[in-house]
């Protein structure tokens, strides 16, 4: 169920299409004014189900909920909000689990289980994830197959075959036909449509167990399952090659990268080709032995790439999907709505991409492949710091406020948008000394940089703010 919260009484119309036959309804949520039109038999949070945690873990949902059900009786129908996944924002996964864990609970406990999904707080790959993830959509006016749901045994099964199953589930027609003939079934056939694709011709059937949840801001670091942190240090390797050769991978997307361009940025000073090379299958070797899994660096002639499982996450792409959904809910006057958005980007943010990455390799000669993201993403975090005090205080939480402009001016004390709004909450608090020690405070970094702040907004900024 897409639900808005804005709107009154969906949910209750909604439930009218459900057959309850007169047992109860288990209603989880953290929120007291979630469904509180409805009189549920029993009402549990969000904690006394699991659903608090970094992971979703399918056995302790159904051990903490049968003592629930033994209680009541037989019930009707789970109904759980999903903002739980506000926590856990790498839980792209979690909907795909969380799906098949509805499926479950339907089938062995007799349950009608919605999950009501508030589109206000999605970012795309949620939405995404969701629409795959259930069988059913619940409306006002009825309940609704699902025309992108794809059964658990096909998520990992080639394209074709998924299109078939999609194509057959609205065209009967479409339901056995074979999209490739056998002899380009391998140039054709793909993909998953996750952050980083499968390449075509590739069908590699790795373990659910091993999807990579992959943190880039600060520290570099990758968990299999959500649980399990791969260690960069194993014998026989070199660690902070290693952990550069992945995170080069990483930003080289689905194209992969040539093997001479990775030796060069790892052996930048060795003139001996030959010497380049062994090394180069060296590390790739480390590296798979690093991540598990023989088919987690694929090559294709001269070209390697990263495979990761099915369902994998990484924090950039949910980092700006989230800034860019608060920013389009400023826009629309949804200010509470927005600043939860933001403070779980603010939550992503541990630091500059790939922070832990010797400078070497960051500051090569041979090609500038991350210092200009990573000056992008810092200016996106400034941003959602200072747009945050904005909120903040505007709404009379000054306090609040000025922690946010501290963190952005940590960031950057040169940011102009940053030291504008520091002052602005200078001036709400009635503090004018400080305002004047703030702008000392940015004139004293710029020239730091043989810039000059004349004729600047925080000039003019700070003039209006003193002006008597």
């Amino acid at each position: 169920m897409f639900d808005d919260s804005n709107v009154l009484g969906f949910l209750e119309d909604a439930l009218t299409c459900v057959p309850s036959h007169g047992r109860p309804v288990i209603v989880v949520s953290n929120e007291p004014t979630f469904a509180r039109r409805i009189l549920p038999t029993l009402r549990l949070t969000l904690g006394d189900l699991g659903l608090d945690g970094r992971s979703l873990e399918p056995e302790e949902f159904a051990t903490l909920l049968r003592p629930h059900l033994a209680r009541i009786g037989a019930a009707g129908t789970l109904l759980v909000d999903m903002r739980w996944l506000m926590n856990m924002v790498q839980g792209n996964g979690n909907i795909r689990t969380w799906g098949q864990m509805a499926e479950s609970l339907a089938k062995d406990m007799g349950l009608t289980v919605i999950s009501r999904y508030d589109r206000e707080l999605l970012i795309e790959e949620q939405v995404q994830a969701a629409f795959r993830a259930h069988r059913q959509f619940l409306a006002r006016s009825g309940l609704y197959d699902n025309p992108y749901w794809i059964p658990d045994d096909l998520r990992l099964a080639p394209w074709g075959e998924q299109m078939s199953f999609l194509l057959g589930r609205v065209v009967p027609d479409y339901a056995n036909v074979s999209f490739f003939m056998r002899d380009d079934r391998f140039a054709a056939h793909g993909a998953d449509p996750e952050w980083v694709a499968k390449p075509r011709g590739m069908t590699i059937g790795q373990r659910k167990s091993d999807v990579w949840q992959i943190y880039c801001f600060g520290q570099l670091r990758v968990y299999r399952n959500g649980r399990e942190r791969i260690e960069w240090k194993l014998k026989g390797g070199a660690p902070k090659k290693t952990r550069t050769l992945f995170a080069y991978l990483l930003t080289c997307g689905e194209k992969g990268a040539h093997a001479d361009r990775i030796a060069e940025l790892l052996w930048p000073d060795d003139t001996i080709e030959d010497g380049k090379r062994a090394r180069l299958h060296h590390t790739i070797a480390m590296l798979r032995k690093t991540l598990g899994h023989g088919d987690s660096v694929l090559r294709s002639g001269d070209f390697y790439r990263l495979n990761p499982p099915e369902g994998s996450w990484i924090d950039i792409t949910s980092f700006e999907q989230l800034c860019r959904r608060g920013l389009s809910l400023v826009k629309r006057g949804q200010r509470k709505e927005a600043l939860q958005i933001y403070h779980t980007a603010e939550r992503l943010y541990a630091g500059d991409l790939f922070e832990d990455i010797p400078l070497e390799y960051v500051e090569s000669d041979q090609e500038d492949w991350c210092l200009p993201r990573r000056v992008w993403l810092r200016e996106m975090a400034i941003k959602l710091q200072r747009d945050m005090s904005v909120l903040l205080r505007e709404d009379g939480n000054l306090r609040e406020a000025l922690d946010h402009c501290t963190k952005a001016l940590a960031l950057d004390p040169t940011s102009e948008s940053a030291n504008i709004e520091a002052m602005r909450v200078f001036h709400a608090q009635g503090r004018p000394d400080t305002v004047a020690r703030q702008y000392r405070q940015y004139r004293k970094a710029v020239e730091a940089m043989d810039a000059s702040p004349e004729g600047s907004e925080v000039q003019a900024l700070f003039r209006a703010l003193t002006r008597v």
